[in-house]
């Protein structure tokens, strides 16, 4: 089963961060990391698209420069980081899932994994940023839908888009026939998000092929 560092293992790092990377790189086979645009044009690593700043109160991150972003004290005295600056911090033999938070994102994210030796993955929730990536012959990356609520519709998008992978969510890998039918189509499938020795094992039991998860230690009961 394969082990991706969710936001860098973000249940015992913090979330998105060069140290949490640096920390998850020795047990991941691939670090899933998310992407958003800023002001200044350049990509950065972070999840939500608000920032509590204190002179100014709750702030955009479009708002705000790369430059800015980096100053800021958000997770142990490190700001919010490049995307460039993150990729430097993993070797290029571990894998690389680049969850897309904006579809206006694309072309800059498949730039910089053009530029790069790491294997990479490009996901997103967003349909349109999957069929922009879709639609770019020379992206060079593989495709993962992130599935919502509606697997069934969700599998025929990510089908037609040809996507390699689909990311459930692991409550719907083990409560429906998602796995079944998804590996039916020829994808591969890696569940989120996965906190437990149990809910890896129990994942495994369903037919998961690897599990985006929020510890290094969630597979230690897994082949």
């Amino acid at each position: 089963m394969r082990l991706i560092a969710h936001r860098g293992f973000d249940g015992q790092y913090s979330a998105n961060t060069v140290a949490a990377v640096e920390q998850a790189v020795p047990h991941a086979d691939m670090i899933e990391i998310d992407v958003r645009g800023c002001a200044s044009g350049e990509l950065v690593v972070v999840h939500d698209p608000l920032v509590d700043i204190a002179v100014d109160g709750v702030t955009s991150i479009d708002d705000l420069t790369a430059t800015e972003l980096s100053g800021l004290d958000v997770h142990d005295g490190e700001g919010v980081q490049t995307l460039r600056a993150v990729l430097d911090a993993i070797p290029p033999d571990t894998g690389v899932n680049l969850e897309l938070k904006d579809p206006n994102t694309v072309e800059r994210a498949l730039e910089v994994a053009r530029s790069v030796e790491h294997e990479v993955i490009v996901s997103s929730f967003d349909a349109d940023a999957i069929r922009r990536v879709h639609a770019d012959d020379d992206a060079g990356v593989e495709l993962a839908y992130v599935l919502g609520l509606r697997p069934g519709d969700d599998l025929g998008v990510a089908n037609d888009l040809e996507c390699a992978y689909v990311h459930p969510n692991a409550w719907l890998c083990l409560l429906t026939d998602v796995v079944e039918n998804a590996h039916r189509a020829g994808m591969t499938v890696n569940a989120w998000t996965v906190d437990s020795r149990l809910g890896a094992w129990a994942l495994q039991r369903r037919g998961v092929d690897g599990v985006i998860a929020s510890s290094p230690h969630v597979t230690e009961w897994v082949e």
